[in-house]
């Protein structure tokens, strides 16, 4: 049945839209800030924290920017108002970033400021390597314009990234930096990113501990893969970490056995919660890194499953 998983996701861009959704449903809020919010209280109500994000990225008009900040600062006022445990996420694309960096920046630092005020924090997600210099620089400015309350996504399968953690935990203005650790998803040519399986479940090792012994604030260990949730079970086991100190963190939608085995354990868990009308892109993402979703789905919709 694989064959057939992988031949629904090699489909994906003949078959219609509302059935794409039907498929990857799993896998976002839907496309209403009522229906994320309806989700995050969900995810509360089972002990897992939430951060929100306002799907659509890689924008052409300066407009959408504008567009995507003001509803990022009404999910910040909503989290406030139905007294949600959740945070938001935000990707600087969406923001302007590869249109007018001085003008990106002005919207990220409003935005920073205004979950300021709540008591609140803006994850700043990692992108492609284009823009993983320019992410890196905006998280610095932010913190030299006096911002605690945001980090930022290190991607462990990136060659660099060692050295980018090393850097961002030895300046002054950076020591403590909040981050999230992932594999990283986007393609990257090897001389960029490390491509094999074993190579990156390796790097993800290596950089999680070197966070942690260089001073890291905060930890977002977001992974799904069994072996590296295991080895970080240990890890903070073994060297008796603080649950201060960190959180596991998954997709809505993927594995929710570990999700709650998790939460069973008393560690803090953070679920990543996308909305909006450009769920598509998202969805097919999503659905190419599980295909046995989308053939588990697609077989019960043709009466097979």
């Amino acid at each position: 049945m694989k064959l057939f998983d992988r031949a629904v996701v090699g489909l994906l861009p003949l078959i219609p839209k509302p059935v794409v959704r039907k498929i990857a449903d799993r896998y976002i809020a839907g496309e209403t800030l009522d229906e994320a919010a309806r989700t995050v209280r969900r995810l509360n109500e089972v002990g897992c924290e939430a951060t929100v994000d306002v799907l659509g990225e890689f924008i052409t008009d300066f407009r959408e920017a504008e567009e995507t900040a003001a509803a990022y600062h009404d999910v910040l006022d909503r989290i406030r108002q139905d007294k949600l445990r959740s945070n938001v996420s935000i990707k600087l694309t969406a923001f302007g970033l590869s249109l007018d960096g001085a003008k990106c920046y002005a919207l990220v630092k409003k935005l920073v400021g205004h979950a300021r005020e709540l008591g609140n924090f803006v994850r700043i997600d990692m992108e492609d390597s284009p823009v993983t210099t320019q992410t890196l620089d905006l998280y610095r400015q932010l913190r030299r314009d006096g911002f605690e309350n945001v980090g930022v996504v290190i991607q462990a399968y990136l060659r660099r990234s060692p050295n980018d953690v090393r850097e961002l935990l030895s300046g002054e203005l950076t020591r403590g930096t909040s981050f999230r650790l992932c594999k990283g998803i986007y393609v990257e040519p090897p001389e960029i990113a490390f491509k094999d399986r074993e190579e990156i479940r390796n790097a993800y090792k290596s950089v999680l501990r070197q966070m942690f012994r260089e001073g890291s604030r905060r930890v977002g260990i977001a992974t799904h893969d069994p072996p590296l949730i295991e080895d970080a079970r240990s890890l903070l086991r073994e060297q008796q970490i603080p649950k201060e100190r960190y959180e596991f963190q998954m997709l809505l939608g993927v594995a929710p056995a570990w999700r709650k085995r998790l939460v069973e354990e008393g560690h803090t868990v953070r679920i990543y919660v996308p909305f909006g009308k450009s769920w598509y892109g998202y969805s097919v993402r999503r659905l190419k890194e599980n295909p046995s979703i989308a053939g588990y789905v697609a077989k019960a919709m043709i009466g097979l499953g």
